[in-house]
């Protein structure tokens, strides 16, 4: 009987003990820091910007993607939490170095040489997360902080004059490893001011990682260019939380406040969300967020992780005695703008008559014309101009669009939602602000059911000017269109034919034939042509925050038919995390 029993409890240890194992190596998994990898050996534009990429997503696992940019996952109220936090292993075929992250703001907190039993954190780093990032190490502080003016200090330079690329940061790995921090404060501090860049920037700022892009492939005998940061882009670096504030706290993309960046003599103002919406990648979270109208939901592929990458892996945040940014900002309840839409036109009070039951019409913008400044008041939904209410004469398809007294009009005709992929929606009919053309030299505005056309686009800025931009594409090619075909093919700076210009309505255009569009039949069309711009849906698109350009009605994204050819011709295609073809950038002339 003894002998049955002490049987019986071996199966019974068998079968439970190795499930208590696997609930415990599936706690610790769960525990463990997620790890990016990145080596510089071999290193080329391909490899840097699927860096980047993998860097994106596992900072953005838990990020909000409510809104037009992902908000990163605000910080855990304990800072000892994994998922917190970060690592990215660097290798340069010999040596490596680990730095760790902040999930919520990018911010570097410190690194571990390869194979040393030492780490090294900025001085503001609490031990205990000193303990989760590098546990069982000798920990040390830095003998300076991690902002810009102490690092520039410590490194006898600033960082203009710290040249960034892939050779310079291979180098930096081997600094990293041979020297210490106390003794050799300068080529550390050096070193760390190229990996906040070169990783933290280049994630946060696509106009930062296009630049580094740019450097990232090897010359024939194996070495690479370098970029100096100039003015413009130091300002990005120091202004991405201002920035990130102002896009959550604007008011149907019109930023409360301008950001204003000053460089070299010359100073850039932003005011909305559109204008930004291609450069900042991801946002640390600055405000809570308001359920607005421009928070609408768009209709657009969700990017999906690299395959391999689980959205369960655990990820990271900066907990360093930094303020909680998580509160509510203030809102400009009645911001006046513009409103753009078709060819670049001005919403307008015809001929400035405010009597009650005048048509709204498309105008040359004018920058004083009190009949195309608009209110847009947030607390009854009514959009103003001259105190009258813009109206829709009835919920019927293309029933015309007045000017009206807000007080007698039926309230229903007078509400709209200004929304995230740029339609103004009459809530009541479901139906869209849309431009109609009465004749060759009037357009009236109607509600039409809504087909995603670019007459159906709209764009509230006092900027009215179309962006005139390069769009640098695959292995860095520049879009470049001749009659109707649209191919790649080497930038050259200030080249006309490189440049397009973005209009308001949703529509791309050779900056030297205004009246051509960028189009992509539908149903059912795959090539990418130039075409008479016409208001159809063929020629509405979308700039992303993750590179991809959105053809609205489609629903696929700009992409490279074939990246093999010489002059690769464009195409759409169904969103693909792992196709580099398509990400775009906007490189300004």
């Amino acid at each position: 009987m003894k002998a049955w029993i002490v049987l019986l409890l071996a199966v019974l240890a068998f079968m439970v003990e190795p499930r208590c194992c696997i609930a415990a190596k599936e706690n610790e998994q769960k525990l463990k820091i997620y790890t990016v990898k990145f080596t510089t050996k071999g290193a080329d534009r391909t490899s840097y910007q699927m860096f980047m990429k993998d860097l994106q997503n596992a900072l953005t696992v838990r990020a909000d993607r409510s809104g037009d940019i992902p908000v990163l996952p605000p910080r855990s109220a304990e800072p000892s939490d994994p998922q917190q936090y970060l690592l990215v292993k660097l290798s340069n075929g010999y040596q490596t170095v680990t730095l760790a992250l902040d999930v919520s703001d990018v911010y570097i907190l410190g690194y571990q040489p390869g194979g040393s039993g030492n780490s090294y954190f900025f001085s503001d780093v609490p031990t205990n997360v000193r303990n989760i990032l590098f546990p069982n190490t000798q920990q040390r502080s830095l003998p300076f902080t991690g902002n810009y003016g102490a690092l520039e200090t410590a490194a006898g330079a600033y960082r203009r004059e710290i040249p960034l690329g892939i050779g310079e940061l291979r180098q930096h790995v081997d600094n990293m490893n041979y020297m210490q921090p106390s003794p050799d404060r300068r080529p550390i501090a050096r070193a760390l001011i190229v990996c906040i860049q070169m990783i933290s920037e280049a994630v946060r700022l696509r106009n930062i990682q296009q630049e580094l892009l740019t450097i990232a492939e090897p010359r024939h005998d194996g070495t690479y260019s370098v970029f100096y940061p100039d003015g413009l882009v130091m300002e990005y670096e120091t202004s991405w939380e201002d920035i990130s504030t102002a896009i959550q706290s604007a008011t149907d993309g019109i930023f409360r406040t301008a950001v204003r960046l000053v460089y070299d003599g010359q100073e850039l103002v932003l005011s909305t969300v559109r204008q930004v919406i291609f450069t900042i990648a991801i946002m640390p979270l600055r405000c809570r967020r308001n359920t607005g109208a421009h928070l609408q939901i768009l209709r657009m592929p969700t990017s999906t992780p690299l395959s391999g990458f689980s959205p369960l892996l655990p990820v990271a945040t900066r907990s360093t005695g930094l303020e909680d940014n998580d509160r509510t900002c203030e809102k400009d309840l009645a911001p006046t703008s513009h409103i753009i839409g078709l060819d670049g036109f001005c919403v307008d009070v015809y001929q400035g008559s405010y009597h009650n039951g005048n048509k709204i019409v498309l105008s040359e913008c004018l920058e004083n014309q009190a009949g195309q400044l608009w209110t847009l008041k947030t607390d009854d939904n009514t959009i103003r101009s001259g105190g009258k209410c813009l109206t829709t004469y009835g919920y019927s398809l293309k029933d015309y669009v007045m000017i009206y007294d807000c007080d007698s009009a039926v309230p229903d005709a007078t509400k709209w939602e200004i929304r995230r992929d740029g339609n103004i929606r009459n809530p009541k009919s479901g139906l869209v602000l849309t431009a109609s053309r009465y004749s060759s030299t009037m357009i009236n505005l109607v509600v039409d059911r809504n087909i995603y056309s670019s007459t159906q686009a709209w764009f509230v800025s006092n900027n009215t000017k179309p962006t005139v931009t390069t769009i640098v594409g695959y292995n860095g090619l520049c879009l470049l269109a001749s009659r109707s075909r649209v191919w790649l093919e080497k930038c050259v700076k200030n080249d006309d034919e490189q440049l397009w210009a973005i209009y308001p309505d949703g529509t791309i255009r050779p900056k030297k034939n205004r009246n051509g569009c960028l189009k992509c039949a539908y149903p059912g069309g795959y090539s990418v042509t130039v075409g008479t711009c016409e208001g159809w849906v063929e020629e509405r698109w979308q700039f992303q925050s993750d590179g991809t350009v959105l053809h609205v009605v489609n629903e696929q994204v700009m992409d490279v038919k074939d990246t093999s050819a010489s002059l690769p011709e464009i195409t759409v295609n169904d969103y693909d995390s792992q196709r580099l073809s398509q990400i775009w950038f906007q490189v300004q002339p």
